[in-house]
């Protein structure tokens, strides 16, 4: 059989599963193997562009939007999320959020809402939902990717990430499907957590899923982010940001954290919130790599607290 590009790096995803618990420094405490992005290339590989030159900024329409009369939805409120996370987080390099009402279709908060950052697990959703299409009534399907979004498992993903015609293809339909406009391939297509996403494509895809979607691969997405497991399938606690703050409402989340091994380190915490998921909310962040996680999460955890307001 002729040897394909896919065929050449599924050996050497394979490869790099198998070992990727023996490449983690060992720590005193647990420390996150999960979403260390699957690396594919020769290890003196030059950083991708996007390491050294961190993706832009743009201003969503929502938050360029001049006050508007009483009778019309008003511009979102302001936080300054940055200053809320690098309370805790000093080295914070940028934070993004999105809080939109899906009752009234308003979104209630958004600053750097076009912002690219780092996907890390949240890629998960896409690779999901691709999944379900792609096998409609395949029940065992169905339990591989309630489990993956569950336990954030990532060697679910990379199975998929390979099985599914490539990432590159896998996102390509998810962008057409969801209507997302931010989100990218990764430079390195075997590492799925370097995805580029915004907070605004966030939202999309969780309105996809609570919208559009068939109802079947809306009930596995769903049902598995609101029995999010405490730990993940590394054993990292994933009950960070949205689920950690106290809130009494209802919550569906679905986290991210993820390390480049180039300076990068993404911590984000997404999901639904409220009876009846009345709230989409996003909160993204991105910190500088050589620390543990556990100061980032916090931060997250302390934005989340101060979303929570605006949860009305």
């Amino acid at each position: 059989m002729r040897r394909t590009p896919w065929t050449l790096a599924a050996v050497a995803l394979a490869t790099a599963v198998a070992g990727l618990s023996g490449c983690a420094t060992p720590q005193a405490g647990p420390q996150p193997t999960q979403e260390i992005p699957i690396l594919t290339g020769p290890p003196d590989a030059p950083a991708p562009p996007e390491w050294t030159n961190p993706p832009g900024e743009k201003l969503s329409a929502a938050s360029a939007t001049a006050a508007s009369p009483s009778n019309v939805a008003q511009p979102p409120k302001s936080l300054n999320i940055d200053e809320v996370v690098r309370r805790v987080a000093r080295s914070e390099k940028a934070a993004a959020v999105v809080v939109k009402d899906r009752t009234s279709g308003t979104v209630v908060l958004s600053e750097r809402a076009d912002r690219s950052f780092y996907a890390g697990s949240l890629v998960k959703l896409m690779v999901g939902v691709d999944a379900l299409m792609r096998h409609p009534g395949d029940s065992r399907m169905a339990q591989d990717v309630n489990y993956m979004i569950k336990r954030s498992d990532d060697q679910m993903c990379s199975r998929f990430w390979m099985s599914e015609g490539g990432g590159v293809a896998i996102l390509s339909r998810m962008r057409q499907q969801m209507g997302l406009k931010g989100t990218k391939a990764p430079t390195d297509p075997g590492q799925w957590g370097n995805t580029f996403i915004t907070a605004n494509d966030m939202v999309r895809v969780y309105e996809y899923i609570l919208t559009q979607a068939p109802a079947a691969i809306r009930t596995v997405i769903v049902d598995a982010m609101a029995n999010a497991t405490e730990y993940g399938s590394d054993g990292v606690r994933q009950w960070f940001g949205i689920p950690s703050y106290g809130t009494k409402q209802q919550w569906a989340v679905k986290q991210g954290w993820t390390t480049s091994g180039k300076g990068q380190m993404s911590v984000h915490s997404t999901g639904l919130v409220g009876k009846n998921w009345h709230y989409i909310v996003i909160l993204l962040t991105e910190h500088p790599e050589g620390q543990k996680f556990e100061v980032p999460m916090r931060s997250v955890t302390t934005a989340a607290a101060a979303v929570e307001p605006y949860l009305t």
